[in-house]
């Protein structure tokens, strides 16, 4: 039977208003939003698997500048230039990922046409009235019946609750389907030594190929590229040379070293080995974009007049929430993110064996949909036979 491969992202945005200090905004260096976000985010998980969707990301904020103005607009602009955008309306109908959005506004609460016009234009968004201040318990059920539907039952609940000070929520789902171009043999799997951070090794299990693949490698990292049947679509391994710095590494891995490496990547016969892994990610984003430059977006003063041509909108909570499974056949995945607006010869054979920490990526040609990293594979515990006592034979 076919195994299919999901990457189903959800963004969500809800808009609040309380206050927060600002935060002395952080200058980018062009294209590197992608590996700035996700170092913040991981840099206190240095042991954790982390995934994290910096595209869907990007998409929820740039739905989110459409409604800011002044120095919040300017902030979002910053963080995100440079940045490669692929619009959620200029997704193929034949391709392998499509887009949905939606704007969930409180009944009542003026929202300006020239916001409306925007968000079906630009983002695709259909429009939904609902009661965040008279019935919340309601507006979330109903977000969230929307989430569970376009992500494919992956993210049934994205809210708990919401408070009765929401005026809007902008939601966004990518979805991503493909199987490998070369499926891995289920038969030559094995459990094999995986060796952690601080060199434990730990068994798990190890997929194994062999081929030609596009490789690349410098001194500190060596990177593989496995294509999905979809051209295009594929998956890069980068690893470093060594397991004993993996921190420092991948601290020091930048958009711009990736473009070089992905550019030095040419054919040879690789013999491969990963490990076929599950890695879930629940994270709060308030603080990483705050230091990224976001400060006033998250304070009294934001400026989101472009919504409802008024000032008291203010971004209180950005979150997401991200599943990534691998196997033989593919990939499935998914990410929920959002923020709440409230009121206010010899034939070379290289080896690449993912038996110690790597980052992975899942890229539309320069596009990084998905960036994780994976450090602690999940050791299933060795069942313990209780024994049997009495006549009856019931367990101690």
């Amino acid at each position: 039977m076919k195994s299919l491969m999901l990457l189903n992202t959800l963004l969500f945005v809800v808009f609040a208003g309380c206050s927060y200090a600002d935060e002395q905004a952080a200058q980018k260096p062009k294209n590197e939003f992608v590996f700035d976000l996700f170092r913040t985010i991981a840099k206190d998980k240095l042991d954790e698997n982390i995934a994290v969707s910096p595209y869907c990301t990007q998409l929820v904020l740039d739905f989110v500048r459409a409604g800011a103005a002044g120095e919040t607009k300017a902030e979002l602009d910053r963080l995100l230039e440079g940045v490669e955008s692929v619009k959620w309306t200029e997704t193929p109908s034949d391709s392998p990922m499509t887009a949905a959005a939606s704007l969930w506004a409180q009944q009542g609460h003026p929202i300006l046409p020239e916001f409306l016009k925007k968000a079906g234009e630009e983002f695709g968004a259909s429009v939904e009235l609902t009661d965040f201040a008279g019935n919340s318990a309601e507006a979330v059920k109903r977000i969230n019946a929307w989430c569970s539907e376009k992500t494919q039952e992956k993210i049934p609940v994205l809210f708990e609750e919401l408070d009765a000070a929401v005026r809007c929520v902008l939601a966004g789902v990518i979805h991503f389907a493909a199987d490998w171009k070369v499926p891995f043999d289920e038969e030559s799997t094995t459990d094999s030594p995986f060796t952690l951070r601080d060199g434990t090794e730990v068994k798990t299990k190890i997929m194994q190929q062999s081929g030609s693949m596009k490789y690349g490698e410098t001194e500190e990292t060596l990177v593989v590229e496995l294509p999905y049947k979809d051209d295009g679509y594929s998956m890069l391994l980068l690893l470093p040379g060594s397991a004993s710095d993996f921190a420092k590494w991948e601290s020091e891995m930048t958009f711009e070293k990736l473009s070089v490496l992905r550019e030095s990547m040419k054919p040879v016969q690789v013999s491969l080995r990963m490990p076929r892994f599950t890695a879930e990610s629940v994270l709060m984003l308030n603080e990483p974009l705050k230091c990224l430059g976001m400060s006033s977006a998250f304070s009294r003063d934001a400026d989101f007049s472009k919504i409802d041509g008024r000032t008291d909108l203010y971004l209180s909570e950005v979150r997401q929430k991200v599943f990534v499974k691998v196997n033989e056949t593919g990939t499935e995945a998914s990410a929920a993110a959002g923020a709440v607006m409230t009121l206010k010869g010899m034939i070379d054979v290289k080896s690449f064996y993912a038996d110690r920490p790597f980052l992975y990526a899942i890229v539309k040609d320069n596009v990084i949909l998905f960036l994780g990293r994976f450090v602690k594979p999940e050791v299933k515990k060795t069942f313990i036979d209780p024994g049997l006592s009495g006549a009856g034979g019931a367990f101690n």
